[in-house]
């Protein structure tokens, strides 16, 4: 089924991006609405979902088999696409982070917006998500696991890596 649709898609047959929606649609969608799950980014859903459908479109030439199942390569692009959007949301609506990293006073003098996300760009995609719904959202670290799929250990675990890298910048 994934070589037929990654066959029509590189034809550029709309067949193949019928075939993906209905095989894949379903766990895309869900993925935006889990990053895209404040109220301030509800309404830009349909939008980022045209962009991953289009860019799945665009980019399917570079996908893999060997590399990686088609779910896995769409869930991924599907990710970044919402972490960049997420990111643009935070610079548009000039969101200032309310709570600053504790344990440094170094560091709190960079957590100011653009510095932030400057910051967040040293991490993996996953701690990005965490620091921003935990220092942009002030999401719970409850919240942030549940949301996540994960323990509210590895909600910690993240941040208390990701700050120690941070860190390690200056």
């Amino acid at each position: 089924m994934e070589k037929e649709i990654v066959a029509l898609l590189i034809g550029k047959d709309f067949l193949g991006l019928e075939k993906l929606i209905d095989l894949l649609g379903t766990d895309i969608v869900k993925c935006i609405r889990a990053i895209l799950n404040h109220s301030d980014e509800i309404t830009y859903r349909k939008e980022v979902e045209n962009e991953v459908f289009y860019r799945i479109w665009q980019k399917i030439d570079h996908y893999d088999a060997q590399k990686s199942s088609l779910k896995t390569w769409c869930l991924t692009l599907t990710r970044n696409i919402c972490l960049d959007k997420k990111r643009v949301i935070i610079r548009e609506r000039n969101i200032i982070p309310m709570e600053q990293l504790p344990e440094n006073t170094l560091v709190e003098d960079y957590f100011e917006k653009e510095n932030f996300l400057d910051l967040l760009k040293h991490l993996t995609e996953e701690d990005q998500l965490i620091f921003l719904k935990y220092y942009y959202y002030q999401d719970s670290p409850n919240d942030i696991a549940k949301d996540l799929k994960m323990e509210v250990s590895q909600v910690y675990n993240h941040l208390s890596r990701g700050r120690k890298k941070i860190k390690e910048l200056f």
